[in-house]
């Protein structure tokens, strides 16, 4: 059986001491991350754009590979990430900041009922090498659904059609 010198031991225990002390931002594999999301409103049958800042609050470069999301209701559909591949920056420098960037787009449903949507997250991937796939950081955000302000054509034809008459009703019962 092999004994573990004194020295190696304490050399050990004094290395996991300095590299606790040593300050998350200058850990590489710590690096601070924060998402800013803006909430979002539209109407149905409109596609939406969620805008957001990626700011890099740690001292290390920090890659920006990808992102996903997760919309909380089945009314929003066809989500698209191109925004974030065409906008983000692929890395920012410790303290950076992206910016107020388009992140992605998504589809509110035709025939959605009005109201507040919250429980939508987005997720934002990288890390501090080039292909990192690590959660960096997270926000949520909600979508208000207003109701479509203007009627259909038919139902403005009706409208128009119904007012005539009673116009036309009104000036026979005057004349007679």
């Amino acid at each position: 059986m092999k004994t573990i010198q004194p020295s190696t031991l304490l050399k050990a225990v004094l290395a996991l001491f300095l590299f606790a002390m040593v300050p998350l931002g200058l850990r590489a594999d710590s690096n601070q991350t924060q998402l800013t999301v803006s909430n979002v409103t539209g109407t149905p049958g409109q596609d939406v754009t969620v805008f957001g800042t990626i700011t890099n609050t740690g001292t290390v470069l920090v890659f920006l590979n990808g992102e996903g999301f997760s919309l909380g209701s089945s009314s929003f559909l066809n989500g698209d990430v191109s925004g974030f591949f065409a906008n983000a920056p692929t890395s920012l420098a410790g303290g950076a900041n992206s910016g107020l960037i388009a992140l992605f787009s998504f589809d509110i449903a035709p025939g959605t009922a009005p109201g507040v949507y919250d429980e939508n997250f987005l997720q934002l991937l990288g890390g501090t090498g080039k292909f990192d796939q690590n959660d960096i950081a997270d926000a949520e955000f909600s979508v208000t659904v207003n109701s479509t302000t203007a009627p259909e054509p038919g139902t403005m034809a009706l409208l128009v059609l119904g007012l005539a008459g009673v116009m036309l009703l009104r000036r026979k019962t005057f004349t007679a």
